[in-house]
């Protein structure tokens, strides 16, 4: 993304959705780029769209400019806000100057830690009972991830482990099977918790999600319908919750649940447990 004088142009990683009357670049529906020039400096903004955070990597490279921050920036942006993310400060006024950079982000707050004291609600009907297939760190595809396998038959309703906001969703994808090519193709719900971590739902079935991002939901609330989409040996629902992380990454973190018969615990592998 090349800016010289008064012309500005951008492009980022993610291709724009709208532009405003002064110069803005959206990305996504969730948030907008946007610069204006003072004469002297040009300071640069980042508006959120959506309820919850966002974190942008942004390397910058400048001719007769100079940053007012230690680049390259990594920052949390609030939700629903317009955050003055940094300046440029033109060093001779009076001469040609320009700027390029590489943005790049993730939803969520590099910031945020987990409840410690949460407790998650199994994430099925009351009075109902399912087998762990596969748990935290499991043999299988769980390796290096706190994830949980519950075997659910297609049909099931799913109900959230924990309440908070719908950040994203997915319900068109038709099949499931263990082939690599189908990794990003499972039907999925993606709820930002109060505390800033993430519950992930994956493996709803076709036209299978109750829900929509920007939906509020609450604890045991219906979300939809379990199915065998995406990569998947057969029907069940992938559960996680994960924060995110200042590396531009996530990382999922282990959760207690509560259960009928063994009282507030981890779940394990192989076990039955009743809501």
């Amino acid at each position: 993304m090349l800016i010289s004088g008064l012309l500005i142009a951008l492009l980022g990683i993610s291709s724009p959705v709208s532009t405003g009357p002064d110069y803005s670049e959206c990305y996504e529906n969730t948030f907008c780029i946007e610069a204006e020039d003072t004469g002297n400096r040009v300071d640069i903004y980042v508006r959120s769209l959506v309820d919850w955070e966002v974190t942008i990597f942004l390397e910058v490279e400048m001719a007769n400019m100079r940053p007012d921050t230690a680049m390259p920036l990594v920052q949390s942006m609030p939700g629903k806000k317009r955050t003055h993310a940094l300046s440029l400060k033109v060093r001779d006024i009076g001469y040609p100057w320009s700027f390029s950079y590489n943005l790049t982000w993730i939803p969520g707050d590099a910031g945020a830690r987990h409840d410690a004291d949460a407790v998650y609600e199994l994430p099925f009907a009351k009075g109902r009972s399912f087998a762990v297939g596969q748990g935290f760190q499991g043999r299988e595809t769980h390796q290096g991830t706190y994830a949980i396998d519950f075997l659910l038959p297609e049909g099931t309703p799913v109900h959230a482990a924990r309440g908070g906001t719908v950040v994203d969703t997915a319900d068109r994808f038709t099949e499931g099977k263990l082939d690599p090519v189908l990794k990003a193709a499972g039907n999925f719900v993606t709820i930002r918790h109060d505390d800033g971590t993430f519950g992930y739902y994956v493996h709803f079935r076709h036209q299978g999600v109750a829900v929509r991002a920007g939906d509020r939901v609450e604890t045991g609330q219906l979300i939809g319908y379990s199915g065998n989409t995406g990569y998947s040996s057969g029907p069940h629902l992938h559960f996680e919750v994960f924060s995110t992380t200042k590396e531009m990454s996530s990382r999922t973190l282990p959760v207690r649940f509560r259960t009928g018969r063994h009282g507030v615990t981890y779940l394990e592998e192989g076990q039955r447990y009743r809501r």
